[in-house]
């Protein structure tokens, strides 16, 4: 193993800082960088799942239930198979349907194809129907006759959790509806009786989270064609390659490299719909009807059928917590019963533990069925950690009169130590020595000028009649949710440019240009010399866009590439070129070692006499004349032979695993603040500021940092202030699956929105980097209750903060 892939090797599965980062920059962390999709998007040119259309291709849609839990007795669908434009019809009960497929998830994962069970209202079950539009779908659909076996449906989880109560999911649950019971259900730390005990204050409370989904502007959809015996296949999900090993499986396997695959630009994802365990179950009706009726077929979700499920912090929380009069937190006891998640492995009172000293913490999680959608992580799966981590400091800080930022403040640190611990840790681990939340608080206090504007609870009417408010949270920054990413760079013939290679969604969050500024600053390359264009296959996967991973992961992968292909690119200008059985060409810099030689702005020169020199597009010389490789065809006897360079290409990869287990310390912090006026009369909560400052270990793209905190507050505002779900409790159909009904925040909605960036160094990724895109959405949700807290002086306990529920704390509803 040479050199460069030993020190490589080392980073995998990385417990300790980067030991080999860069001595110097030029495009990391460089403001201004132009984004590769910048032009596309925004001139409404780019091309979306939703947009393909190919010749001949029909539209396929799905009969959904009326019902929350419900079985198919029988179907009759002669009416709609004899509607005009109707060309395919596949039901539940086709011969050619497995009983089971692999249709996605992180793992393989069996589940029913076209299922007959309906497990919530509008849930897709049944028939699929294809046909010339997606108009004489719908009208199709509407002939069906169905008879339907309606059943017992629940929809609250506190009634869920008991035996008597009706069965969610009979088929997979048939002894009851909580189903996590046993499996990584329990989190426990020290002894929480003794540290009550110890405790000053007690604190009892609970806080009631109800539904919010991922739904995006790109409706959920996708599109497969054969090309005779081979398929192609158009994907909206973040997952390409899981979708590939899920393909691969059907119709008695398909060879892997016999599946062509596309993932165009993505109309917004948020992780939901991709996670689903049934996510290609769409693609595996539209490939059999593909093959049936020899046409390219678009599935497609109507609006409505977006809200197919939601967020995995859905439910009911219960809190005690004891505290010493100094702001020391003694113990927490936490009960959570949630609702449909899928992945009931994240907890919802991991943080304490991650990144506080609180030294006693008991907690259970209760994994509940009801009749509703799938909730799984959406935006993130962190949102139920960081929500209690909210709710447990400020109570905490509003029964002891004290301010927040110092309970914060004398709480942190890790796994039940102090501070002094933590830093001993990041001083063994090669990092910097600094107090991350500390850095963070200072500039969001400045920011927001905290020390003039917090007050005690229900203290400060403006002038014009509302209360003011304001509140704080923080939480440790996250990026590492296990993952994996490979990619590849080749270098062009003719002009010495730089091709990345390597699938991957792009979900909008700059990535791309991203791992051009590493790929640039390691190859010695002009930014606009590299390139990355992710929406088709070259056989590369990265890592998928979730859990924060990518930078952490891809941006090692990216970098080991680029490193091993700079080393072959010296190594090549300084050896013999063109080298056959007839003989061989000088090097192009002869006498000289590749350590000899750096490149800078896409010239290679020698080190000690920059004035010889050579651009990358010389040294690889031009081509086309004689094959890629040769520039000239040799016409005659005597003629000279066309030099030429090797190819130059290399892969990179990167390992990074078992982080979810707690390998790994969390040491870079991120802190959030809001301001609040509140109308007592109304129950109206006006956001005038959020203040968010996240330390990212080191910036790579400013504008990808900061788009993440500008849409993340956002998004925040709208789940913490407007955004539910809402269920009949009588039929359990829902009453709101519109974009008029369910409310989203929209930029006009917040007043000010300021971002700032801490670089500490202290992350596992490439140069100290951490991971930022979910931080902001997941964290900043809670926080509008301590806001409205701090304004009137009551809590409203329920999420989202809406005026009935504000006037209600009140007292005037």
């Amino acid at each position: 193993m040479n050199d460069e892939m030993q020190k490589i090797t080392e980073l995998f599965d990385n417990l300790r800082s980067d030991q080999y980062p860069l001595e110097s920059y030029g495009y990391i962390g460089k403001r201004g960088v132009r984004r590769l999709d910048g032009y596309e998007k925004a001139s409404g040119r780019a091309i979306y799942t939703i947009d393909i259309s190919l010749p001949g291709m029909i539209y396929a849609k799905f009969l959904t239930s009326p019902y929350p839990n419900a079985k198919i007795r029988s179907i009759n669908t002669n009416k709609a198979e004899a509607y005009p434009g109707v060309r395919g019809i596949l039901r539940y009960d086709d011969p050619e349907l497995p009983d089971m497929a692999n249709l996605g998830g992180h793992v393989p994962n069996l589940a029913t194809v076209l299922p007959p069970f309906a497990y919530f209202q509008g849930e897709p079950v049944g028939v699929m129907i294809a046909a010339d539009t997606e108009s004489i779908v719908e009208e199709a659909i509407k002939l069906i006759d169905v008879d339907w076996e309606e059943r017992p449906f629940i929809l609250d989880e506190e009634e869920a959790v008991h035996k008597s109560s009706p069965l969610a999911n009979p088929e997979l649950y048939p002894d009851g509806n909580h189903y996590n019971e046993g499996f990584m259900d329990v989190e426990q730390h020290g002894d929480v009786e003794q540290g009550f005990a110890e405790a000053d204050e007690i604190m009892e409370f609970k806080t009631k989270r109800y539904a919010n989904t991922w739904m995006g502007p790109e409706r959920p959809c996708g599109v497969v064609r054969w090309n005779g015996e081979y398929p192609e296949v158009w994907l909206k999900q973040q997952h390409p390659l899981v979708s590939k090993r899920a393909i691969a499986s059907w119709f008695g396997g398909i060879p892997m490299n016999q599946i062509q695959l596309h993932c165009p630009y993505q109309g917004a994802s948020f992780g939901g719909w991709t996670h689903c365990s049934w996510m290609m179950g769409p693609y595996y009706c539209a490939a059999l009807l593909a093959k049936r009726t020899g046409r390219p077929i678009k599935w497609v979700f109507d609006r409505r059928d977006d809200f197919y499920g939601g967020e995995m912090d859905e439910g009911t929380y219960f809190f005690k917590v004891g505290a010493k009069r100094d702001g020391t937190i003694t113990a927490v006891k936490g009960k959570a019963l949630v609702v449909n998640q899928w992945f009931p492995v994240f907890g919802a009172f991991h943080h304490l533990a991650e990144n506080t000293k609180i030294p006693n913490i008991y907690a259970r999680l209760y994994a509940l069925q009801v009749n509703k959608g799938p909730n799984v992580p959406t935006r993130c799966e962190q949102n139920s950690n960081c929500m209690t981590l909210t709710l447990i400091f400020e109570h905490v800080a509003d029964a002891l009169g004290m301010d927040p930022l110092e309970v914060a403040l004398k709480n942190d640190g890790a796994e039940g130590h102090d501070m002094d611990w933590l830093n001993q840790r990041k001083a063994e681990l090669g990092f910097p020595v600094r107090d991350s939340l500390r850095e963070c608080i200072e500039k969001g206090k400045k920011a927001i000028d905290w020390d003039n504007n917090w007050h005690l609870p229900g203290t400060r009417r403006l002038p014009n009649g509302r209360m003011h408010g304001i509140a704080f949270t923080w939480t440790h920054e996250w990026e590492d949710s296990s993952g994996s990413g490979e990619i590849a760079i080749r270098i062009e013939r003719q002009d010495g440019t730089a091709n990345v290679l390597g699938m991957r969604c792009d979900i909008g969050v700059n990535a791309e240009t991203a791992y051009c500024q590493i790929a640039a600053d390691e190859l010695g390359m002009k930014v606009e010399d590299v390139f990355y264009r992710p929406h088709m296959d070259p056989g590369f996967f990265t890592m998928t866009p979730d859990s924060s991973t990518n930078l952490s992961v891809n941006g090692f992968a990216i970098r080991n590439a680029a490193r091993l292909l700079k080393k072959k690119i010296l190594e090549v200008a300084t050896n013999p070129r063109g080298v056959t059985a007839r003989g061989s060409f000088p090097p192009a810099f002869p006498g000289r070692k590749p350590e000899d030689l750096d490149i800078q702005d896409s010239i290679v020169f020698v080190k000690d006499d920059p004035s010889v020199r050579m651009s990358l597009a010389d040294l690889v010389g031009p081509a086309g004349g004689e094959g890629p490789l040769c520039s000239t065809p040799e016409m005659g006897k005597g003629a000279q032979r066309s030099n030429f360079t090797e190819p130059l290409f290399a892969f990179g990869y990167q390992v990074q695993q078992g982080a979810y287990a707690s390998q790994r310390l969390r040491l870079c912090r991120q802190a959030h603040f809001m301001e609040v006026e509140v109308d007592p009369e109304t129950g109206e909560v006006i956001v005038s500021r959020i203040v968010n400052v996240n330390d990212v270990g080191r910036v790579v793209s400013w504008e990808g940092c900061e788009g993440q905190q500008y849409g993340g507050a956002c998004m925040a505002l709208g789940r913490g202030r407007s955004e539910e779900v809402i269920h009949d409790p009588v039929t359990g159909v829902m009453l709101n699956g519109n974009l008029l009904d369910y409310k989203i925040a929209t930029i006009q909605d917040i007043g000010n929105i300021d971002t700032f960036l801490v670089e500490t160094g202290m992350g596992y990724g490439p140069y100290g980097t951490v991971g930022i895109a979910e931080d902001v959405a997941t964290v900043v949700p809670a926080l509008i209750e301590p806001a409205v807290h701090n304004a009137l002086g009551v809590w409203v306990k329920n999420f989202p903060i809406t005026p009935e529920r504000v006037l209600k704390a009140l007292g005037k509803a």
